[in-house]
């Protein structure tokens, strides 16, 4: 008696793993390659938002205190000029009136550079709606330098100054607010 114990896979069999493997071996590295493409542009943008962050912060905090904002000149216009009188002068920065303003791609602070890659940097003056107190909308956009894949990165914020003259409707600190 002849025992016929052919044991393997037939070509079919192997053809069909192989089909399949190379199915799954494309969709793993394109999600790799999508996951990697996302963690660069994450970490690009990162780098434009703690910037962005920094420089907003300045601005707020220093706008804060003002008594007057000579530019934007009037209510409802725009500039790419930011000018303003302190309350509050500093030992380390005894002057009054604070400029900020875009050059090439800084961003000037009384001819001192605080933040790089500015895209555009615009301030309006508006009054709040119902209380008839005046706010500063400061726009700033930034870009990366290296990487044109990485889009521009923008924030905007509204600030009311706290040492206006004769105060705003329950936010009058009496011309005592410093930013410390």
């Amino acid at each position: 008696m002849i025992e016929n114990n052919k044991k393997g896979f037939t070509m079919i069999e192997l053809v069909t793993v192989i089909v399949v493997l190379s199915i799954l071996g494309l969709f793993t590295f394109s999600f790799i390659e999508h996951a990697s493409k996302t963690y660069l542009l994450g970490k690009g943008q990162s780098a434009l938002y703690l910037e962005g962050v920094y420089i907003m912060e300045r601005i707020t905090r220093e706008l804060s205190d003002a008594t007057r904002v000579t530019n934007p000149a009037t209510v409802g216009s725009s500039s790419s000029t930011l000018t303003f009188d302190k309350a509050h002068p500093t030992p380390i920065d005894p002057s009054t009136t604070v400029k900020f303003e875009k050059s090439g791609g800084n961003l000037l602070r009384n001819s001192i550079v605080i933040g790089n890659n500015i895209n555009n940097f615009s301030v309006t003056r508006n009054t709040a709606s119902g209380t008839g107190d005046e706010t500063i909308t400061v726009a700033l956009e930034l870009t990366s330098p290296t990487d044109s894949s990485i889009p521009l990165f923008s924030i905007t914020t509204k600030i009311t100054p706290n040492n206006y003259p004769g105060g705003y409707t329950g936010r009058s600190f009496n011309g005592d607010y410093e930013v410390k």
